[in-house]
């Protein structure tokens, strides 16, 4: 991503902070804000793209970078292949990942009777609320890509995608009129739902021209196999060899 600079790397994959990451975090130091609360945040968010990452590895896909930016993480991958299987355990995984850790986060506090069960339980509702959050079918969120994955269990990934895209920007206009309607109340915080229903659109948009793209490169089927193909192919090549007296 662009604007982003390389912190390190683990299992492989470089790790990258954006730079308006990094200014938000600025702008909480210089205001005297703590930044312990949005280190763990973001310390989650890492790992649950680390969970979709590392499942990927698993099928054989290189996972380019994760960056870390204000409105979450994003990893890229080289292309994930046109499989419902594969796709939908690779969205699974993040969320996954978010709920174990709200799982730990529970088991935590209830072995604390002091200040730090507050904290646990924060812990786990944060992971909870998030992996709940990353499920909604707005593609390409998690629960998008999974929508789509089941629309292509029986169809073309093209139409597929097309779909969940569509459902996606329902959602994506939901998320920002609802957004706007809180902030208008005088409610400052939902300016990151408008935000995020914005990149939904935006990124849904961007990876429905990249199938279109790559299926418009595909070969046109003709219905033969691949032996029938060679022997006309064949048969083209002896026809093109005569004289043209002779064809």
């Amino acid at each position: 991503m662009n604007g982003s600079i390389r912190i390190g790397s683990v299992f492989g994959i470089t790790l990258r902070l954006h730079v308006l990451l990094l200014v938000l975090f600025g702008v909480l130091i210089l205001s005297g804000e703590s930044p312990v609360i949005f280190a763990i945040l973001f310390g989650c968010v890492l790992l649950h793209e680390l969970g979709h990452s590392l499942v990927a590895l698993a099928f054989g896909i290189r996972v380019v970078d994760i960056t870390l930016w204000p409105l979450g993480g994003m990893a890229r991958m080289s292309q994930i292949p046109e499989s419902t299987r594969i796709e939908a355990l690779i969205a699974l995984a993040g969320p996954a990942v978010n709920f174990l850790l709200a799982l730990v986060g529970l088991l935590a506090a209830g072995s604390w009777r002091y200040p730090p069960q507050d904290a646990f339980q924060w812990f786990s509702l944060v992971n909870l609320s998030m992996g709940v959050f990353n499920l909604l079918p707005a593609f390409p969120m998690d629960g998008g890509r999974i929508l789509r994955a089941l629309l292509g269990w029986r169809g073309g990934w093209l139409r597929a995608t097309e779909r969940a895209v569509w459902i996606g920007r329902w959602l994506a206009l939901s998320m920002c009129f609802l957004g706007l309607g809180l902030c208008l109340l005088g409610e400052a915080g939902p300016l990151t739902l408008v935000l995020v229903g914005v990149f939904i659109w935006w990124s849904g948009n961007q990876e429905l021209a990249g199938v279109r793209a790559r299926h418009a490169l595909q070969p046109v089927r003709s219905g033969f196999s691949p032996a029938e193909i060679a022997t006309l192919e064949r048969f083209r090549g002896r026809i093109s060899d005569r004289p043209p007296e002779e064809r």
